[in-house]
């Protein structure tokens, strides 16, 4: 069910990537322990959580004897695209953080944050991003750098629009971007939601780099899925990333991105463009999640832009 309100969602409205897999009704509690793995650990199998019907990648690793994750850090943080959605059989090791940590030297562990159907408000209201600071400034902020985190993904802003959807494009009040545009309720609507994606982005930004001011960031565009398939499809994608002159929206979420990223002095990892005419090569059958092509294509860009910051030599 939830695959279907997903693809449901992102058809009529997002033309986005990491659309939820868990009911927003039915988050992952914020107690839950993060998954992490190290290279070379075995990695238990994806189990189904309490709250989906689709198996997400639960990653482990064996901690050093004082409890820690041994060795240096890489955190992935984000939605279902860093949970690995739509790799095939549900393996994270074929999604692009999986693909990433095995670009990475063999000392570097990995701290998969990723959680399916995360928005920007949920990443820092559930623990996420707590997480991922206390590691940060425990690791970074000790005598023993052989133990830093060196180096953090971000993508988030695909689920930010869902409301959107079950409040007004669902019941048919927003039902295209023609449309839309022409009532003065959906243009609030959409405003409101990119408005509030901002001042998001930029706290968690700006609590990462609160916890270390030279932490590698690695800031990632989102991608429209549809961009060479159903051109109506692809043109609601493409509204909703870029934006459009001559409309209330000469901004789209991609710019809020690519200010921020600025802003921040975090390295931009532009996956927009890579996946432009390419929905029938590099999108899983569930028409929103990258397939494993997909998946390579996103962590090779990632891996150019750490090589550039020298992460990876």
């Amino acid at each position: 069910m939830r695959y279907l309100v997903a693809v449901l969602v992102l058809l009529a409205l997002v033309g986005a990537c990491g659309s939820s897999d868990e009911s927003k009704s039915s988050p992952t509690p914020a107690g839950s322990t993060p998954a992490s793995t190290a290279r070379g650990s075995p990695a238990s199998s994806a189990m189904p959580d309490s709250s989906s019907a689709i198996p997400l990648a639960h990653l482990r690793v064996t901690p050093s004897k004082d409890g820690r994750i041994s060795g240096h850090l890489y955190i992935a943080m984000g939605d279902s695209l860093s949970a690995g959605v739509g790799a095939s059989g549900f393996d994270p090791k074929k999604g692009f953080v999986g693909l990433v940590h095995d670009a990475l030297p063999p000392d570097f562990a990995l701290l998969n944050l990723g959680v399916a159907g995360y928005d920007s408000r949920e990443l820092i209201e559930k623990g996420e991003l707590e997480r991922a600071t206390s590691e940060i400034k425990d690791r970074n902020g000790d005598a023993n750098p052989d133990n830093d985190v060196r180096a953090v993904t971000l993508e988030i802003g695909g689920n930010d629009l869902l409301d959107i959807f079950f409040n007004f494009v669902l019941p048919g009040r927003c039902p295209s971007v023609a449309e839309g545009l022409q009532k003065p309720e959906c243009v609030a609507q959409l405003r409101n939601a990119l408005d509030l994606y901002e001042p998001n982005l930029d706290k968690i930004l700006t609590t990462l780099q609160q916890a270390d001011p030279q932490l590698n960031i690695f800031l990632m565009t989102l991608y429209n899925p549809f961009s060479g398939g159903s051109p109506p499809l692809d043109e609601l994608g493409e509204f909703s990333l870029e934006g459009r002159a001559d409309t209330p929206f000469p901004e789209g979420l991609q710019d809020i991105i690519r200010r921020q990223a600025q802003v921040h002095g975090v390295h931009l990892v532009e996956v927009y463009p890579l996946f432009e005419g390419k929905a029938h090569e590099y999108i899983a059958g569930d028409t929103i999640h990258p397939n494993d092509t997909g998946y390579r294509v996103m962590a090779d860009a990632v891996i150019a832009e750490m090589r550039a910051a020298g992460v990876i030599e």
